[in-house]
């Protein structure tokens, strides 16, 4: 059995997984997936036991384990090629490794105004076509030419439904920011991009004029919030156990925790999709240049962006896939938390990391010096 055939009769199974466990919850969806993949045999072709190992970059917790499940360890059966995973996920360090030229890292899912950086920096090896199969990715996922496009996720306002049980409830930046007519316990990351931007939408700021983006503007909206802000959190556990014990009555937060808490763990918030700040399609796999196993890497790829592991991964994680297709896999209640649901993507705010890209050590400098004064 040649490798193409191979992946596909990889997605031809997942397909049939995500079909008979369509509206399990992510804890009986990993239990199922988990012993289904233990039955599925390594590849056939000769010496593909052999071949060398790849080293994937990745963040941590929960991030890896989802991508471990809906990536890796489909990808080491039907290959046989073994996965070194580490973490956490650090441009820095893989700057420091290219401009060493002493790359160690096979594959990494680069983001946002990083991107910007490698493709400047001629960090990207370019796709290999004859191993990835093109055809199966949607033209979305090659928007930066040398980068499959995986998933998204998006910056969120969530309030509590006990506060807000009816229709009037905070719909947007600008109610989150209006602490008269939402008066409650609010919390924000301590996060320059996220935070700025969700400020500068607050202020009234539309997208056709938001780039580029008017700096002191931004800080004065941010100085009206500020004495309202009982928590400003940098850790993802930390935004989840916050709205978990319900120390804060809104709260800005990534979808995907957000969702987490919600479905799974039953906290008792609601997820505004209007304005959602979300990265677009600004995340994408890619495999630096001077990597030991680029071949492999292409083959891992490969495996990433096609929609029955993009279906998968959503299922693990809440992050909204990229391949549109993978929204056939995904029961639809499930598809409607998700970012890049048509109807949430419509209304949402996308970033424009390229003026990020340009702009970022400064507007880090600016915003400690704020959230320290």
């Amino acid at each position: 059995m040649s490798a193409r055939q191979e992946v596909e009769e990889y997605c031809a199974n997942l397909r049939e997984i995500l079909a008979a466990t369509r509206g399990l919850d992510r804890r009986d969806f990993i239990k199922s997936v988990g012993g289904t993949l233990a039955g599925w045999t390594l590849a056939t072709c000769p010496g593909a036991s052999a071949e060398l190992p790849i080293t994937v970059f990745g963040f941590g917790g929960v991030w890896k384990k989802a991508a471990l499940k809906a990536f890796g360890e489909p990808f080491t059966q039907k290959t046989g090629i073994n996965i070194a995973y580490q973490e956490p996920y650090l441009f820095a360090k893989l700057l420091a490794m290219h401009q060493a030229r002493a790359m160690q890292i096979d594959t990494a899912p680069v983001q946002g105004e990083e991107m910007y950086q490698a493709e400047r920096l001629k960090m990207i090896m370019p796709l290999d076509f004859s191993v990835i199969d093109r055809s199966a990715l949607d033209p979305r996922q090659l928007r930066y030419g040398n980068a499959v496009g995986s998933h998204t996720l998006s910056y969120v306002i969530c309030y509590n439904k006990k506060n807000w049980p009816g229709e009037n409830h905070p719909a947007s930046w600008a109610d989150f920011w209006n602490v008269e007519k939402f008066p409650g316990r609010r919390a924000l990351r301590t996060d320059e991009l996220w935070t700025v931007e969700a400020a500068l939408k607050a202020d009234g700021v539309k997208d056709s004029e938001f780039y580029p983006i008017d700096v002191d503007r931004v800080f004065r909206s941010l100085d009206r919030i500020k004495p309202h802000i009982k928590t400003w959190w940098s850790d993802n556990s930390l935004s989840q156990q916050l709205m978990e014990q319900e120390e804060v009555d809104i709260i800005a937060m990534m979808n995907g925790r957000a969702t987490e808490s919600i479905r799974d763990h039953h906290a008792p918030f609601e997820i505004v999709w209007n304005e959602a700040i979300c990265e677009g399609g600004s995340q994408g796999w890619i495999v630096p240049v001077g990597c030991p196993n680029p071949h492999g890497a292409m083959k891992f790829l490969d495996i990433v962006g096609r929609a029955e592991s993009e279906a998968a991964f959503a299922r693990l994680i809440y992050y909204g896939p990229q391949n549109p297709k993978a929204y056939d896999l995904i029961d639809p209640a499930l598809a409607k938390l998700l970012p890049t649901y048509p109807a949430n993507e419509k209304v949402a705010h996308m970033v424009d990391f390229s003026w990020w890209a340009d702009n970022l050590p400064a507007m880090q400098r600016r915003f400690q010096l704020w959230l320290q004064s």
